[in-house]
């Protein structure tokens, strides 16, 4: 998606930085102490890389956002998916920013069937051992297995690309 960088480029920005922000003073704050089981992960709105997912691709540091809304901004391709879920989450790591759109590792819950970089899914922790890998699930296990698709944001421009 092109163009958006130039209006919305910097508020945008500076809404997902503050909520990372927010995120990293939270973390800072907080015990370390937590037992939580799955269920409750995928609803917790402060969520450590080391829960949400068994192995994270990105190093990334999570942080779960309720307004949907943002979205028609900058990533339309998410926004129906985030909105039936309730959020999607906002990453910052060692090699860049994310977001992660919820859903199953199903094509039509992957935002724009991935052309506009989406490629990545990753299950909530937990959900790797229904499966070997993506290619061996069933039918049955696609609809059950929840994690987000995930894709890389550029800080500047907002333009949204492959992991």
């Amino acid at each position: 998606m092109g163009g958006i960088g130039g209006q919305y480029g910097p508020y945008v920005m500076y809404v997902l930085s503050q909520l990372l922000q927010k995120r990293r003073n939270e973390e800072n704050s907080q015990s370390r102490e937590r037992s939580q089981n799955s269920e409750n992960l995928y609803k917790d709105e402060n969520m450590q890389n080391s829960e949400i997912f068994s192995s994270d691709e990105t190093g990334a540091a999570w942080h779960r956002e309720e307004n949907t809304e943002i979205l028609k901004q900058f990533c339309r391709e998410g926004y129906a998916q985030a909105k039936k879920h309730g959020h999607f989450i906002v990453g910052s790591g060692p090699n860049g920013n994310y977001i992660g759109i919820p859903g199953r590792f199903l094509i039509e819950e992957q935002p724009a069937g991935g052309a506009t970089g989406f490629t990545l899914w990753q299950p909530l922790a937990g959900g790797e051992e229904l499966y070997n890998n993506l290619e061996d699930m069933d039918e049955e296990t696609l609809q059950r297995v929840f994690g987000y698709w995930i894709a890389a944001i550029d800080s500047v421009t907002l333009r949204i690309s492959e992991v």
